[in-house]
This record gives structure tokens, sequence and C-alpha cells, in this order.
């Protein structure tokens, strides 16, 4: 039996051909698990130091969960990136503080990212982390237990903590991304997402 292809891959596959276009040297995660929410952004791109969250919506999503997910998004991610169609732009364009980008039908994606960051919070950040990679890469020691070592971590500056995360997801994301570029042709295809998909735990 054929399995369905859901539009919003259809876009994600496109989002992915942009990005990789746009921006030279990016790396990107499918799937990426992040905060203490433990929740998935549909894609994360790294690039020049900075992190994207990039969230899909075609024109069969519904937008009842966007309001929290941009909310969350901005605790963790530098930016945040919303790739839709012209059914759902009226509405999104009502959300401040995010990227808007229009698909269009014949593979056009239109749009532009905003030069502000977000504030970033330094808590969230650390739950996204693993954490015996925060220890290791902090050095600290005589702490085993999760909690214990995040809260001996928050006394590290944002920018440390900012710099610790862009290195954490590159670790977890390069290898499949490095895969995912050997196998894909000239553009992505919905089957190649499955090469990207690393969801990534926090202890």
């Amino acid at each position: 039996m054929a399995l369905t292809i859901r539009p919003a891959d259809i876009i994600k596959a496109k989002v992915v051909d942009f990005l990789i276009e746009k921006f030279d040297g990016v790396v990107i995660g499918d799937e990426v698990v992040y905060g203490s929410s433990r929740k998935v952004v549909d894609l994360l791109a790294l690039h020049s130091g900075e992190t994207y969250a990039i969230e899909i919506k075609s024109a069969k999503d519904n937008l009842r969960r966007l309001p929290e997910q941009i909310s969350e998004y901005s605790k963790i991610f530098d930016h945040t990136l919303v790739f839709t169609t012209i059914d759902h732009l009226p509405k999104i364009k009502q959300f401040a503080g995010i990227s808007i980008f229009e698909v269009g039908g014949d593979n056009t994606i239109e749009g532009r990212i905003l030069e502000k960051r977000n504030n970033v919070l330094k808590s969230e950040m650390l739950a996204t982390m693993n954490a015996s990679f925060i220890r290791k890469r902090l050095n600290i020691l005589g702490f085993r237990d999760s909690d214990d070592i995040r809260k001996k971590a928050m006394r590290a500056s944002k920018v440390a903590i900012h710099t610790l995360l862009y290195n954490y997801f590159m670790e977890k994301c390069i290898v499949p991304y490095e895969l995912f570029l050997e196998e894909r042709s000239n553009r992505t295809e919905v089957d190649d997402l499955i090469l990207l998909s690393n969801r990534l735990n926090v202890e």
C-alpha cells in the first residue's frame, strides 16, 4: 500500500531546497526536540552561529497551535520562520516577531528574515541539551543529577549557553545532514527527508 504524502511534507522539501540555495554552509535538521516541553520543531537551520526554528503550515493545517509554537520557539531559537501558503497568510501576518514566507504552487518562495533576534532564555536553552553534554562542555564537577547540572550551568552567561546550544545542535545534525546531501539529487524529494530526521532527547 502506497504511503500518503502530506502537503506539509511537500512544502518542507521545498523549504529545504530554499535554505540550501540561500544560505551557504547551512546545516538542517528535521523534527528536532527542544526545550523543557520536549516538543518538536518542523525544521531547524544552523547558519553563521544563529539558530532558526522553522514551522510549516500547509493549506490543510490549522493554526490553533501556532501562537503557542511561536512563543516556545522564541525562548530557544534566535529566529522563528513560518512557511505557509496564501490560504493562511492573512492570519499569520497578525503575529509579531516572526519571519513569514509564502510558498507558491509554482515552487516559488517569497519573504525575508527579520534582523531582530528572539530574546532567548538560558533555562530553556539548557533544557534542550543533554545534561551530560552540558556537564562535559562546561566542566561541571561533582554533579550527576540532571537538574543540578543545569542549575549550576545557569551561572554561565547567556552568550556562553547560546554558543553551547549551537554546538550541541551542530553535533547532532551534521552527520545526518551530510548523509542527506550525499543521497540528494538536484532537488529534495519527500522521501529524502527521513535522512534529516534526528530527534534530540533531553535527559
